[in-house]
């Protein structure tokens, strides 16, 4: 049996923090009765009381205002600032005689001139008159908008009242115009009940939801009826919808809020008592907490302290490939692995799931959770060939002076590029001496503006580098190739400078927008079209970097460090095949925004994931006709989902399938293909007629770019 001295072994429970060894242990004597408010009796009650009391005096002596001074008729902010009066909506100053049952709504076209809607099925609305301005812009009733004016915190107003935002980040004075305001209306969802469902998946409408906020009174915020994305993207419009969006997810000052009625009154004083009595118990209480704070907050700092230590390591890849492991004999065929993997990495065949996709596995450990009984398990596996070899700086290792973050390393999802990008910069600055800092020489090359290259760029800020960021397209130009309302995360993400992201479920639009606006408000140096070729190593520890401007000219850049912050899918496969000169703007490699070919007729060339989530997204459209070239014979490759649902198209005769066709000449209007399989021998070529072309047949992988730096890469040995 153990004696006093000599207590048993205890095997410690897991946990994130691992404690002091003088407060690990069993304790040698009973622990003192510490006064706290789980121990001693609460002394609260007289000072809410009391503050209750004061709270009551003081709604029955302060009063909420006429109700009727918010009324549903006051002037809204910007028919105010324009110096209109209500005659000039509702005909009383209109040329001609006075008629008090005129429809305000053909007013508007008088000063919003060129607002026509950008899609097919509003525009016909509109032109029969089943729809007018005043269907989505309930001047006097609903949402209103938001105002911004440069220095200054946005505005909201609605219903003829207005309050600031202080919440949003102000609008910068250097980057804008020069007008005094901007404003950006806000539409309710109610607006759009007649034709839409937002509560609906399916439904288009449901991308223009913040979130679970699909009632009659939340925002939409798609803000490009009148005005293109892809005309907005870049611009500071687009700056100032991710701002509106950010606006319609805050609870709206009380001065804006919706105008009162009169059974609302007696609700003020009781309303006013209860919070005052509330926040006196709050009040009375937070001193038999502090204690437990300080407790909470130290263990907190042992935990950071840790998770700091083990942060240079989770920055790198994994040198094996992280796989799941099914146990046959006691997987119950439940198919909740299969239906968390968000890549088709797992099936379902005879009752049993099965690795189908290895490749296609990102290593994370979703289905791990979801499996009821532990069949399942992420274990490691072979080595991952072809990986840069990096230290834990994110240094390329035989290449000095030159360091990697993003999809490039290896390590995916956009958290981890923004984290890397930081790390890598921050470990360039304490790698210069204060002396090479600076001046008019450059520090660092940035090679790509993607989510680690802006991450880079915003850490070179705040480590006062001079930097430059060299992007072959445009910033962020990752983000703008994903499909039209794609949800790109469902985590808060933190950059430097910024502070937390928090976009919860943010789709593709909110992220760019939210990202244009941080590379205009910083500022930051950023070149596009500028193509980067290769790098010589000039002596003195300086990289000279070659590049191509926008027109084909050479280039170069002098710094002390280069990171390389682009993505492993490297630049588009381009069509083997001459093309017309009327076609060159017609022929793309990415797709961004499905709804702006509406009504035309297109041409997608490949099968992968890309073309045929492209192709669906293409047929969903009104009055849009695709038709899918392929050179196999079938379904080879891609996720189920995508199959199964152009599959359900083809026979439903809304997407034309070409088997063993390939593109040979894009002619104005229309594109020639071959026949490849036994039909060719009777009709060796088919044209089909087209407005545009999508060539989505893959990436050139950056090998040669790597090596052009001295980037070698592990072998699979």
């Amino acid at each position: 049996m153990p004696t006093r001295e000599q207590p048993p072994a205890q095997t410690p429970a897991p946990a994130l923090v691992r404690l002091p060894q003088s407060v690990r242990g069993r304790r040698r004597s009973a622990p003192k009765i510490e006064r706290s408010s789980d121990v001693t009796r609460t002394r609260g009650w007289l000072v809410g009381s009391l503050t209750g009391a004061l709270g009551l005096a003081a709604a029955l002596i302060i009063t909420p205002g006429d109700p009727t001074t918010t009324s549903g008729r006051a002037i809204s902010r910007p028919h105010r600032l324009a110096g209109l009066e209500c005659g000039s909506c509702h005909g009383d100053s209109r040329p001609g005689p006075a008629t008090p049952e005129h429809d305000p709504a053909s007013a508007c076209v008088d000063c919003h001139t060129n607002q026509r809607s950008q899609r097919a099925p509003h525009a016909a609305l509109l032109a029969n008159q089943s729809m007018r301005c005043t269907t989505c812009h309930q001047i006097h009733t609903a949402m209103g908008g938001v105002a911004f004016v440069p220095g200054e915190p946005a505005i909201r107003w609605r219903n003829g009242s207005e309050g600031p935002l202080p919440q949003l980040e102000p609008i910068g004075e250097q980057g804008w115009t020069g007008r005094e305001s901007a404003s950006v209306a806000l539409v309710e969802l109610s607006a759009c009940s007649t034709c839409h469902d937002p509560k609906r998946a399916d439904d288009p409408m449901a991308h223009c939801a913040l979130g679970d906020r699909r009632g009659p009174t939340d925002a939409a915020v798609c803000f490009d009826e009148h005005t293109p994305l892809l005309v907005a993207a870049g611009t500071e419009r687009a700056a100032l919808w991710e701002l509106s969006r950010e606006a319609a997810a805050i609870e709206a000052p009380t001065d804006i809020a919706p105008s009162s009625r009169g059974w609302l009154a007696p609700l003020w004083w009781l309303s006013a008592s209860l919070g005052a009595g509330g926040l006196g118990l709050v009040a009375a209480r937070l001193w038999a907490r502090r204690r437990d704070r300080q407790q909470l907050a130290t263990l907190a700092k042992l935990a950071q302290d840790q998770a700091g230590t083990q942060a240079d390591a989770s920055l790198r890849p994994a040198a094996r490939r992280r796989l799941p492991t099914i146990d046959t004999t006691t997987c119950i065929g439940c198919s909740a692995c299969v239906d968390a993997c968000p890549y088709d990495v797992l099936e379902m065949r005879a009752y049993v799931a099965v690795v189908t996709k290895p490749d296609d596995c990102c290593g994370l450990t979703l289905c791990e959770q979801r499996c009821p009984n532990g069949s399942l398990v992420i274990s490691e596996g072979e080595r991952i060939a072809d990986l840069p070899r990096i230290d834990d700086a994110l240094a390329a290792t035989g290449a000095p002076g030159v360091h990697l973050a993003g999809d490039i390393t290896g390590l995916p999802l956009i958290r981890n590029a923004i984290n890397q990008g930081a790390h890598a910069v921050a470990a360039i600055a304490a790698s210069l001496p204060g002396s090479q800092r600076g001046g008019e020489a450059l520090d660092l090359i940035i090679v790509g503006a993607g989510p680690a290259g802006i991450s880079a760029a915003l850490e070179a800020e705040q480590q006062r580098l001079r930097y430059v960021v060299l992007e072959q397209a445009t910033a962020a130009q990752s983000i703008r190739s994903f499909p039209r309302g794609k949800l790109v995360f469902d985590q808060p993400l933190g950059m430097p400078m910024v502070g937390e992201l928090w976009l919860r479920e943010s789709t593709k639009e909110e992220l760019l927008g939210k990202w244009l606006r941080i590379i205009r408000s910083h500022e930051l140096q950023i070149r596009e079209g500028v193509r980067v070729h290769g790098c010589e190593q000039l002596g003195g520890g300086r990289l000279r970097v070659l590049a191509s401007g926008p027109e084909g000219e050479a280039m170069h850049f002098d710094a002390a460090r280069v990171l390389l912050a682009f993505g492993r899918r490297g630049s588009p496969r381009m069509l083997d095949a001459p093309i017309a000169d009327a076609m060159l703007d017609h022929v793309h490699y990415t797709l961004a925004d499905a709804r702006s070919f509406a009504g035309r007729t297109v041409c997608v060339v490949g099968l992968g994931d890309v073309a045929m989530e492209a192709a669906i997204g293409l047929a969903n459209q009104p009055d849009t006709r695709v038709t899918i070239s392929y050179r196999g014979a079938d379904f080879t490759r891609g996720k189920r989902r995508n199959v199964d649902e152009l599959r359900r198209l083809i026979q439903a005769g809304r997407v034309e399938m070409l088997w063993r066709t390939e593109v040979v000449r894009v002619e104005a209007g229309r594109v020639q293909l071959k026949q490849l399989g036994p039909t060719s021998e009777r009709a060796p070529f088919v044209i089909r007629e087209v407005d545009s072309v999508f060539v989505l047949i893959g990436n050139i992988a950056p090998t040669k770019l790597l090596d052009a730096f001295g980037v070698g890469t592990i072998g699979s040995g």
